[in-house]
């Protein structure tokens, strides 16, 4: 009888622990479904921002998606570090008709959905002038805000050939 018993406390134990690991699963999924609606939300900003550029203008796309702790990476120079700084540097672009674009490749996000990045193609254009685009990838790095909202903490990115 005892050692009946001490095998259905096993038994129960066992169980017991396999139902633990049958209900982590279920959270795993709903950490899951967390880390998706980011991407899908961090997907939708990036397009957002770069629909912004192209309408209204870099300036003011870059201003608008920025977070307070932004750093800018920029191309042969010392990045730009917080939102004043970029709001300045992007003060003095020329007005000239250039448009930056862009296409997410790739975007991820943390399980705890407060972080994730994009990274994708680049073309810079330019309405008044016939000379050939310039091309690039970036990588942008998103933080979700105390607001909910995604801003973009750190961004760079480098010119390439013409993609095929």
């Amino acid at each position: 009888m005892m050692k009946y018993s001490l095998s259905l406390l096993l038994l129960l134990g066992l169980a017991a622990s396999c139902r633990t690991l049958v209900d982590n699963p279920r959270a795993m999924n709903g950490a899951s479904a967390l880390r998706q609606k980011s991407i899908d939300e961090i997907r939708e900003a990036d397009q957002n921002f770069s629909i912004m550029s192209e309408k209204q203008g870099m300036a003011k796309a870059f201003t608008t998606f920025a977070a307070d702790e932004v750093i800018r990476m920029n191309d042969g120079a010392a990045p730009t570090v917080g939102f004043d700084s970029l709001r300045a540097q992007m003060s003095r672009l020329p007005n000239d008709g250039s448009v930056l674009t862009w296409q997410i490749l790739k975007a991820d996000a943390a399980q705890s959905g407060d972080l994730g990045y994009t990274f994708g193609q680049w073309m810079l254009t330019n309405k008044n002038d016939k000379r050939k685009p310039i091309y690039g990838v970036y990588v942008t790095v998103w933080k979700r805000q105390r607001n909910g909202q995604w801003r973009f903490v750190i961004d760079g990115g480098n010119t390439t050939p013409e993609p095929k």
